[in-house]
C-alpha cells in the first residue's frame, strides 16, 4: 500500500491538508505601509515551495497595497519574499507579524 493510503482517502487527505492551513492562517494581516490589519485575504498554493508551510495575500484595504505573509523555516522564507520582492521588480517593505498580530518593520534593523 502506498504512503498517500496509509494516511487516509483522497477526501481525508485534503481535509487533513484543509486543517493544517486553517492552523497557520492568521486572524489578520498587517500592511507593511500604514499598518492596516484586515482580515479579508487568501491562502496561496505553496507546492514545490521547499520549507515554505502556507502563503497568506491580500490587498490593503486602506492604501491598495500588496501584502503577502509566508510561514515556514527562516531561511526559506527569506529566500521567498526576496524571491517575491525581485519578481514584483521593485522594493516591497519586509517586516514580520507574530502569531498576535503585532507587526515589526525589519527595514528599521
Amino acid at each position: 500500500m502506498g504512503q498517500a493510503k496509509q494516511r487516509g482517502t483522497k477526501e481525508q487527505r485534503i481535509a487533513q491538508a484543509k486543517e493544517r492551513l486553517a492552523a497557520l492562517r492568521p486572524e489578520t494581516l498587517v500592511c507593511g505601509s500604514c499598518q492596516t490589519a484586515f482580515s479579508e485575504f487568501e491562502a496561496m498554493d505553496t507546492r514545490g515551495m521547499r520549507g515554505i508551510d502556507a502563503v497568506f495575500a491580500g490587498q490593503c484595504p486602506s492604501c491598495g497595497e500588496s501584502v503577502i505573509a509566508f510561514k515556514g523555516e527562516p531561511d526559506a522564507v527569506a529566500d521567498a519574499a526576496l524571491a517575491w520582492q525581485d519578481a514584483m521588480g521593485g522594493d516591497g517593505k519586509l517586516g514580520s507579524q507574530s502569531s498576535d498580530g503585532r507587526y515589526a518593520s525589519l527595514e528599521d534593523e
